[in-house]
């Protein structure tokens, strides 16, 4: 696991910053509301992060990461307030 540090010395362009905040949003909308607190916020955001400073940058990866599952399991809570994030790095198949 990355360190705090090791967090704080990425950088990311505007695009990204904007995807990370999304996901963190949405993984945040998926909790149910009693588990909305400032902490699982940051676990969340420390888990997309570091998901981040790997080199990952699928959204819908970033947010499966952040919950500790797949998006939209039971455990988790209700579904997303809105649709799923599609990925715009969505794995073609080369099978014609």
């Amino acid at each position: 696991m990355l360190s705090a540090a090791g967090i704080g010395r990425a950088a990311y362009d505007p695009e990204t910053i904007s995807m990370l905040t999304t996901v963190l949003e949405r993984a945040v909308a998926a909790l149910p509301h009693q588990d909305r607190t400032e902490e699982r916020r940051t676990r969340l955001a420390t888990s997309i992060l570091s998901a981040a400073a790997r080199g990952e940058r699928d959204p819908l990866l970033l947010y499966a990461t952040a919950l500790g599952g797949g998006p939209w399991e039971p455990a988790i809570g209700e579904g997303p307030a809105s649709q799923p994030i599609r990925s715009k790095y969505r794995r073609r198949s080369r099978i014609a």
